[in-house]
């Protein structure tokens, strides 16, 4: 039992690894793209979305999500790509929690790519 929990546990690492490796790499090809999902995430998330509005932002989000997804769909953003798209079964009663679910998921992706980066300060000593 615990050989299989084991394996079971080596096996979601494995594909969280791949899934981040297949975001990453959209996130490469599509820079503008990602600013753009997260400023509109940003404007969805702290300010109204008139009901009227919905069908047009929430359209708009998911072209923005589909351009991502052309790297693999194994990214986060298949996943909301599908709960986002009206087109796809995305929901207007969940619409706003869906996107504060993927604001959150980008903000754990940008701490994580941060954090592998190796930054160093370099002074120049020439006082």
């Amino acid at each position: 039992m615990a050989d299989l929990l084991s394996s079971s546990i080596e096996e979601l690492k494995k594909r969280a690894a791949a899934s981040m490796t297949i975001t990453e790499k959209a996130i490469i090809a599509h820079p503008q793209t990602y600013r753009e999902i997260k400023q509109m995430l940003d404007h969805i998330v702290a300010d109204t979305i008139d009901i009227g509005e919905y069908q047009e932002t929430a359209e708009r989000l998911s072209g923005l999500l589909e351009t991502m997804i052309s790297s693999g769909k194994s990214s986060i953003f298949y996943y909301f790509y599908n709960n986002i798209d009206p087109r796809q079964g995305g929901d207007v009663r969940y619409f706003r929690a869906t996107c504060l679910d993927l604001m959150e998921q980008i903000r754990c992706i940008d701490d994580m790519r941060r954090c592998r980066r190796n930054i160093r300060l370099v002074s120049d000593n020439r006082h």
